[in-house]
């Protein structure tokens, strides 16, 4: 066994003097343009512009949150008719994120970007405490009323003084209205049951934004066995409209009247791939990614430089005010239309935006969606028929609430809007794009591991994905990174033929040039 040892070392040693050099893996992403600053709402450019700035990361990492943020304030509160005449309603609810490695400061811009819904819930559980101190005192004050009528009424009756039907005496109790109690306005939340989440809907008719930091760990809980209702529930919550029953024998019935969710976050391009392969290769592909319509993944800043100074408080303050504006905002006195139903108000195009609008939707129907384009670029930008109206919307009610707008949503804002889905079609194209290539995206992180030595000369197809390592848990994509690791010179196959009712094997024998990495 010695003799064989030391010839197996002496093997590896010859064997490591002719490896060849190994070549890169070349994955490059797609191509994306940064985000055009003239697109962006004018009062919202010097507050976003400021963040980036500071933090010294590209301006779509806070622009996009903040458009989402935006209508998520509308929400089911405004929608827009898109065609003239139609009755197909629009509601400006809209989901995103931002992808990014783990040192772009994700999370860091994130944070800044949603301080103005932040400040929204503080004051509404500020208003909420103080309303019920108000509520105890009236409670009380309503019982002692309410006792001192019923002693009245039972005093009248036995004196024989009046005689009363039975009507007569719920409707003077009727009279008696107890005080409404007092209901917490909410804007967010980072984690809710269905049953909770239709109670919150219930009580908040405009929508709920949904935030996570990491958005995968949200598809994770939805990918739990026993979840699938939850899925379900928020792919019917993204149109924004629609009704909710859920009965329970513990919470009982909760009816909410407008489905309508926004969600936001951001995640790492290795932990999104497994959702992006699976909804190429047609796994459990609901539209649940497609939906996410502001997925940015944008390229580091090609400089940096070090900044430390007071956030602009003057633009910081003009968007807090313009947030509590549109939170508050009765739309139809800014000239919204409502049917006889008094359903959700609406606006509509202005003539020459309507002409843009018809333009834009028909260069998407029949080119774009009925092109060559592969299927999963087609189910993305299909969800486009909503994102362009919705972002017009948007981007007029901020012009309404800075007081500078037209009745009709206009040309200026539907421009603006379909400026924004040029720019984001570039980013689902190399996010998709990102996924197509997902052979050359799981040699990487095999290799990474290699580099990290987490495998030993000798290993096996089967050690990959055993491992369950991101990507590599697919035994297909395991033996194609292995493939092109061999291809590239990493790694070389060694065959061992079956004999003695044994089955043969193909084990990989690891490039000693390949370095190490911490």
């Amino acid at each position: 066994e010695g003799l064989e040892t030391v010839k197996n070392q002496l093997n590896g040693f010859r064997h490591a003097d002719v490896w060849e050099h190994p070549q890169p893996i070349k994955n490059e992403l797609l191509p994306v343009t940064p985000l055009p600053p003239d697109i962006i709402p004018d009062c919202l450019k010097p507050w976003l512009q400021d963040i980036a700035h500071r933090m010294q990361c590209p301006l779509e990492q806070v622009a996009v949150p903040a458009m989402i943020m935006m209508g998520s304030v509308i929400g089911a509160g405004c929608a827009i008719r898109p065609k003239q005449k139609d009755s197909w309603m629009i509601i400006p609810n809209l989901w995103g994120g931002i992808i990014g490695h783990p040192s772009t400061l994700k999370s860091p811009a994130l944070a800044e970007t949603l301080l103005p819904l932040v400040q929204l819930e503080t004051a509404a559980r500020k208003k909420f405490q103080e309303e019920t101190e108000d509520y105890t005192y009236k409670i009380e004050a309503y019982k002692i009323i309410k006792e001192s009528k019923i002693s009245q009424l039972k005093s009248d009756m036995k004196s024989n003084r009046m005689s009363m039907a039975s009507q007569d005496i719920e409707r003077e109790m009727k009279a008696v209205e107890p005080p409404e109690a007092p209901l917490c306005k909410r804007y967010k939340t980072n984690d809710a049951t269905i049953e909770k989440m239709t109670e919150l809907l219930e009580q908040n008719p405009r929508g709920m934004t949904l935030f996570r930091d990491e958005l995968m760990g949200l598809f994770m809980t939805w990918d739990k066995q026993g979840r699938e209702a939850d899925r379900a529930f928020y792919l019917e919550a993204w149109n924004g409209y629609g009704s909710h029953t859920t009965d329970r024998i513990e919470r009982g019935t909760t009816h909410c009247d407008n489905m309508c969710v926004s969600i936001i976050g951001g995640t790492q391009p290795s932990k999104i791939l497994r959702y992006l392969q699976k909804a190429i290769r047609g796994i459990d592909n609901d539209g649940l990614v497609q939906r996410f319509q502001l997925f940015v993944y944008p390229d580091d800043l090609k400089t940096w430089q070090l900044v430390d100074r007071h956030p602009n408080k003057e633009a910081q303050e003009t968007v807090f005010k313009l947030v509590e504006t549109l939170s508050s905002m009765d739309f139809v006195k800014y000239g919204a239309s409502q049917d006889e139903d008094k359903g959700i108000p609406y606006f509509r195009f202005s003539k020459e935006a309507q002409e843009l609008f018809y333009e834009w939707l028909t260069e998407l129907e029949t080119t774009k969606l009925r092109g060559k384009e592969d299927a999963i670029i087609v189910e993305h930008l299909a969800k486009y028929r909503k994102l362009m109206p919705a972002l017009a919307l948007i981007i007029h009610l901020i012009d309404t609430a800075n007081e500078i707008a037209e009745i009709d949503v206009s040309l200026q804002a539907a421009e603006k809007a379909a400026a924004w889905c040029d720019f984001l079609e570039l980013h689902a194209r190399r996010i998709y794009g990102m996924a197509a290539h997902m052979t050359l995206s799981a040699a990487n992180i095999l290799l990474k591991k290699l580099k990290q030595h987490k495998l030993e000369n000798g290993f096996t197809v089967r050690d990959v994905y055993r491992k369950d390592w991101s990507l590599l848990s697919d035994k297909e994509l395991a033996q194609d990174a292995c493939d092109e690791l061999v291809r590239l010179g990493w790694l070389r196959e060694v065959i061992t033929e079956p004999s003695f009712g044994q089955k043969g094997k193909v084990s990989y024998t690891i490039n000693p040039k390949i370095g190490g990495e911490s």
